[in-house]
């Protein structure tokens, strides 16, 4: 049978599943779109394009003023349901950005690939299962936990896999999801061991416990997999680690408004480093690698006053960032940022930023390393129209100017565009637009 889409309708998804004879369930279905959307220009006080500002080149940096690149996300979600209450989900994320952070489909030199970050399915509501979500594909974990502040998610867990969430223990809830991910620049290396097949692959299984005593804990077990590669036959092949995240109420309960988490998180081997919360990126660390990391994620709401904060710190052992040195050194970090944004009148907001970075790398390091130690300071001020109130009303449109400032240890960790001729400064401009519907 031939079919043709009558226009003015979610016509191309609810045809093709009649076509597949779903004819009887395809009214039942529907299509949304959801998406983000950031793009602007950074310029340096020499008249030049600039990149974003920061010493925590693998982790996030405050980003207000202080971002170059373009990014788009669609989202579309088609989902439906049967009369008996079951529900159906297939998701995809399409997105494309002019910086690709080695994502997991990201091919070409240039970096600027087309990239299908996520594509799934879910099925919640069985009646074997009531309030579960099974799910399989290639997705974002529903339990990744980010700073919009400070551009990072220091917990996340991607790749390709299948679970389920919200299975209820009458203690707590309990997701279970098993994931596979390795970035594009190892997924065509060989394993160590010539007999072995394929290609080594970070298999991490992940098992939360959320809102535990029905208070505001959650607790997360995870455990790494990954056969060694030829380039590092001396590199971890497992890992684990433990994550603890609490919510209080409003900002830290002294506030209602708002919100507050702290997060504190261990992993030794495949589960630490730049893999801390994470997976797939520790494919370089030591069996005897170790890291700590204590989080604080806020937001102070108040009538036309908000203030996010944020700060961390991490310390490593046995940190080797992804060299093949047969030892490891310590390395520890930290920051702390504010970020108020003041409603003058409907549609105008002011936004300012200050920020703090301090990177470590001189216990221990090998030669060349003993000087990688100093701060970084950052200050914004950005005059905004915002078509709505409150810090995520969007969109924004932005105009900044940002002041940065760092020592001469750590210049080496920042874009050398911004160190030339030994330079420890730098006064950026511009102006952004940010999206999400």
């Amino acid at each position: 049978m031939r079919c043709h889409a009558p226009p003015g309708t979610l016509a191309l998804a609810l045809v093709s599943m009649a076509c597949g004879g779903w004819a009887a369930e395809a009214a039942a279905f529907g299509l949304a779109l959801n998406g983000y959307i950031r793009s602007g220009v950074l310029i340096t006080d020499d008249g030049t394009r600039g990149k974003d500002v920061g010493l925590m080149t693998q982790l996030g940096k405050f980003r207000l003023g202080n971002e170059q690149n373009t990014k788009i996300e669609l989202l579309p979600k088609l989902s439906g349901s049967t009369p008996d209450g079951v529900i159906a989900r297939f998701r995809a994320n399409l997105t494309h950005e002019t910086q690709c952070t080695a994502d997991w489909n990201c091919s070409d030199a240039d970096g600027h690939d087309l990239q299908v970050r996520e594509g799934y399915a879910e099925i919640e509501n069985l009646p074997f299962a009531p309030g579960v979500v099974f799910w399989a594909g290639k997705r974002y974990s529903s339990s990744n936990t980010s700073s919009h502040q400070y551009d990072w998610e220091y917990i996340q867990y991607n790749g390709t896999g299948g679970g389920f969430d919200r299975l209820d223990l009458g203690l707590a809830k309990m997701d279970l999801g098993l994931y596979a991910f390795t970035p594009s620049s190892e997924s065509s290396l060989k394993p160590a061991d010539p007999d072995a097949k394929g290609h080594p692959d970070n298999y991490s299984l992940n098992l939360w416990l959320k809102s535990i005593g029905g208070s505001g804990l959650d607790l997360e077990l995870v455990a790494h997999h990954m056969k060694r590669s030829e380039s590092r036959p001396g590199a971890a092949d497992s890992g684990h680690g433990v994550t603890a995240l609490y919510r209080l109420p409003g900002f830290y309960g002294i506030s209602p408004g708002g919100y507050s988490r702290i997060a504190l998180q261990y992993g030794k081997g495949l589960a630490a480093g730049n893999s801390l919360g994470k997976n797939g990126w520790g494919w370089a660390n030591l069996d005897r690698t170790q890291s700590w990391r204590l989080v604080f994620d806020a937001l102070y709401t108040a009538g036309p006053l908000d203030i996010a904060t944020f700060a961390f710190y991490q310390k490593d052992r046995q940190f080797r960032d992804w060299s093949s040195a047969d030892t490891g050194w310590g390395r520890s970090m930290h920051a702390l940022g504010v970020r108020p944004q003041h409603r003058l009148m409907k549609y105008l907001t002011m936004q300012y930023e200050l920020g703090w970075e301090h990177y470590d790398e001189s216990d221990g390091a090998t030669a060349g390393r003993n000087d990688m130690k100093g701060d970084l300071y950052k200050a914004t001020i950005a005059p905004t129209l915002t078509f709505g109130e409150g810090f995520w009303a969007r969109p924004q449109l932005r105009a900044f100017a940002t002041y940065a400032k760092w020592d001469r240890g750590v210049s080496a960790r920042l874009h050398d565009a911004y160190t030339r001729r030994g330079n420890r400064h730098t006064v950026n401009c511009g102006v952004q637009a940010e999206v999400w519907f």
